[in-house]
């Protein structure tokens, strides 16, 4: 089956049960979680591996998530070890963000900087484009060093790239012609 189509399936499934009983917050919150934690490198090759039983996969996850989560959550990722789809678990977890933004008009904004900002000014980036696309913003901010200086502005399919570096490639390109 199509890596895609499992991803989304289970999505739409646990997103249509946090919707049925008003979780929606709550699941979205515990992905956050259980995204912190797929990020150490150690548990993520745990949960992964073919090698380790299902039964120790999910002690751990009773271990590491019981009274931390929601039990629907905790089920949830239950499931995905009893029909071997832990590994799609990060996709699963995006394509739930993804609806769960759609659901409340939220659109998300990555803004990549060559150094860390303020939150103040985060905020400011926020309210301006929330005021310029009527919409609900999520702000993901990213550091890039390599971009130099400036900025790179990413909403949707819209693309403002602002980067010292984009700068510079310009002006070398229109040398070489």
């Amino acid at each position: 089956m199509n890596e895609s189509k499992i991803t989304t399936r289970y999505a739409k499934a646990i997103f249509k049960l946090a919707k049925e009983k008003n979780l929606l917050d709550q699941i979205k919150n515990d992905f956050q979680l259980v995204e912190q934690v797929l990020s150490i490198p150690e548990f993520k090759k745990t949960l992964f591996s073919p090698i380790i039983a299902e039964s120790a996969k999910k002690q751990i996850i009773k271990e590491v998530f019981d009274k931390k989560i929601n039990q629907y959550t905790l089920n949830f990722l239950l499931l995905t070890i009893d029909t071997q789809r832990e590994i799609y678990l990060e996709l699963i977890i995006k394509d739930y963000f993804k609806l769960y933004r759609e659901e409340l008009g939220i659109k998300e904004a990555k803004l990549t900087t060559a150094v860390e900002i303020s939150e103040k000014q985060k905020q400011e980036i926020i309210n301006i484009l929330a005021k310029v696309l009527e919409s609900k913003i999520e702000l993901i901010h990213e550091i890039d060093e390599k971009i130099i200086g400036g900025f790179i502005l990413r909403v949707e399919d819209k693309l403002l790239d602002m980067s010292i570096a984009s700068q510079l490639q310009k002006i070398k390109n229109k040398l070489i012609d």
